[in-house]
């Protein structure tokens, strides 16, 4: 998306809130559309190709899990889930569904304006790490240009998070990275970020190239501090 403006498809019942956050960004010269419930959400999308879906869970219609799971499958959109604060589980089902980000309601138009930014230089940078794309540690390999990891010979799919994730872990293999390094890596937030972000895609990195992903031996948990990817050690008997 560099030197063009980003497309921005935002979702929401609340109307109020969805011409605060209109205005907001137009002021910041994006280029905003607007549904007000799921299935208008799923039209606009469909029919502006938005870069970035601003996307309330509780709509009328279709809820925005439905829209997320539709568009996870026939779009590369990024997806930032609004959240209630006391619904942790909206926040892990969303990017479970394949969600970038989330933000928690009540939240201000400069914490939004962040995580948009944020979002974009994600999509900006993304061309660098795919000019070297090609990175194996041991039995895993990964294609960042396709997202596509290999262990031992089997192909999987990974989300552009999980690809991004899993080439911080393999070239930065035997080195602890703390959770605060992986969102500023991974997610481009400037400041600390939230855990289960980081929580929920090792889960779900773990769950595509370990082969116990209940017991890793790839993507090691380092209690209280983060991860760090472990090359498997050669067999003692090996040449």
């Amino acid at each position: 998306m560099k030197g063009q403006i980003m497309k921005i498809l935002v979702a929401d019942d609340d109307r109020d809130l969805v011409d605060l956050l209109t205005y907001w960004l137009k002021s910041h010269s994006y280029d905003v559309s607007r549904a007000f419930d799921g299935e208008q959400a799923i039209a606009r999308w469909r029919e502006v190709k938005p870069d970035l879906v601003i996307l309330d869970v509780e709509m009328p219609k279709v809820d925005g899990f439905e829209v997320c799971r539709k568009m996870s499958g026939e779009s590369t959109a990024l997806v930032l889930f609004l959240t209630c604060r006391d619904r942790e589980a909206d926040e892990v089902r969303g990017l479970d569904l394949g969600a970038d980000d989330y933000l928690r309601k009540p939240f201000s138009p400069r914490q939004l304006l962040a995580r948009i930014q944020a979002l974009g230089r994600r999509a900006v940078s993304a061309p660098h790490i795919n000019s070297s794309s090609l990175v194996a540690v041991g039995p895993i390999s990964l294609d960042s240009m396709r997202h596509e990891a290999m262990r031992n010979g089997i192909k999987v799919r990974l989300t552009p998070t999980e690809s991004r994730l899993l080439h911080l872990l393999l070239t930065h293999s035997g080195q602890v990275l703390t959770t605060d390094v992986i969102v500023e890596r991974v997610w481009g937030y400037d400041d600390a970020g939230d855990t289960g972000l980081v929580k929920t895609h090792i889960r779900h990195l773990r769950q595509k190239v370990e082969p116990a992903p209940n017991a890793p031996q790839f993507i090691v948990t380092v209690p209280g501090v983060g991860y760090t990817f472990m090359a498997q050690v050669p067999d003692a008997t090996t040449v």
